[in-house]
């Protein structure tokens, strides 16, 4: 910043620095890193650019994209690349001395739409995905991850977005004065994935996972939302991962 702020003909940073003695005193006195991701950008040089406004976008420094195969969710910033976050968890260890982490958000959108999308198949494909690239994280690359949180047990407002994005496992009807809310598909899977502690081998649920792994790879957006419909279709959830035929081989980590 100190950088930007002698482009910009500044006398002193836009930011505060500490002095030698604060950044001492505070460093290395985290108990634990905690990490909210949900997606992952590519990035290019954009440095020293003259900048008329500087704003937080400007004084990153870099140009931001996406590449033209990462499906979307219903956030126009979410794109799926699970091996995102393995790769970050392992850059967190090295760069940050190797923390203990917890992952405190992580997930996936869908639009608010009629008839609501019950049978969520692209959060289930999203949650068992993110969750096998932590575990790899955590059981071939050492990281010290301690915890996993899903964003979010429930629907709910959205920041900008307000209630147009559902991210939740469960369905909240927000034209019901009592909010009442409704399971969907995913929260029959994650409750298993918490049950099992993740993918133990030989279990009856990993074996549904690896049925759903060419599902989750080979299936077009427009098909999966097309699974839509009420809370009762939700027990045929684990029938549908069964008539899926395994045809990827993947490592499943336990």
């Amino acid at each position: 910043m100190a950088r930007k702020a002698q482009e910009e003909g500044r006398t002193t940073s836009r930011l505060p620095e500490f002095t030698p003695e604060q950044k001492a005193y505070i460093s290395g006195t985290g108990d634990f890193f905690g990490l909210n991701h949900y997606t992952t950008v590519e990035v290019t040089d954009a440095c020293c650019a003259p900048i008329e406004n500087p704003n937080y976008d400007t004084d990153k420094d870099v140009g931001t994209g996406h590449a033209p195969d990462w499906p979307r969710a219903a956030s126009s910033w979410l794109y799926v690349v699970p091996w995102g976050i393995r790769n970050l968890l392992g850059f967190i260890k090295e760069e940050y001395g190797d923390p203990d982490i917890y992952v405190t958000e992580n997930g996936r959108s869908d639009h608010d739409q009629d008839p609501a999308i019950m049978m969520d198949m692209e959060r289930i494909c999203y949650y068992m995905m993110y969750t096998n690239e932590v575990m790899k994280a955590s059981n071939m690359d050492n990281v010290k991850v301690k915890a996993y949180t899903a964003w979010s047990l429930l629907d709910n407002f959205e920041w900008l977005s307000g209630y147009s994005e559902r991210f939740g496992l469960h369905y909240v009807d927000f034209n019901d004065p009592d909010r009442t809310r409704y399971p969907k598909a995913s929260s029959v899977f994650f409750k298993q994935l918490v049950t099992n502690n993740g993918y133990p081998e030989g279990s009856e649920f990993t074996k549904y996972v690896e049925n759903m792994w060419y599902f989750c790879h080979n299936t077009t957006e427009a098909e999966v939302n097309g699974y839509t419909g009420g809370a009762s279709q939700i027990s045929s959830l684990f029938s549908l991962f069964l008539a899926i035929p395994m045809m990827i081989a993947y490592p499943l980590i336990a």
